[in-house]
């Protein structure tokens, strides 16, 4: 009798472990940074006559500009970013915030990281904290370049 247990318990981790392989329906998104780019960076979604962001294959592909802001009528609700190109520093304090309706409808939305090394986005969020709110440990983690 116990062994059946096992052989069931085992049989519904197997089909729930395969379904955690599954790949993700969450779009892939490629965010290009220039070389020699350091700052904040802000991509406003859901904004009507905004071009939509490109793509490359599967993947949105987001450029980021000299002043570090996109505007675009493509809404992300759930996204996997891949960051690419930027030689020195690294990603911090990425978030993605979705706003809704009151019957739940995303409507727009924003996605803002800063890119640089540790000691200057610290500086940064210094400066913001200064002025408007509190610095969170979850803001301290660093997204890796490709």
């Amino acid at each position: 009798m116990s062994g059946k247990i096992l052989s069931v318990i085992g049989s519904m981790f197997l089909v729930a472990a395969s379904g955690c392989t599954r790949h993700s329906s969450a779009p892939q998104v490629v965010v290009e940074i220039p070389a020699r780019f350091t700052g904040n960076f802000q991509l406003e979604m859901g904004v009507r006559q905004a071009p939509p962001l490109q793509k490359r294959g599967d993947a949105y592909v987001v450029s980021v500009p000299t002043n570090g802001k996109v505007i675009t009528s493509t809404l992300l609700t759930d996204s996997q970013p891949t960051f690419q190109n930027s030689t020195d520093g690294a990603v911090w304090g990425y978030s993605l915030s979705v706003f809704k309706t009151g019957d739940g409808i995303p409507i727009g939305g924003r996605i803002e990281f800063f890119v640089g090394t540790k000691k200057e986005y610290e500086a940064e969020q210094g400066k913001k904290n200064h002025s408007q709110g509190v610095f969170t440990p979850a803001d301290s983690i660093a997204w890796n370049l490709t």
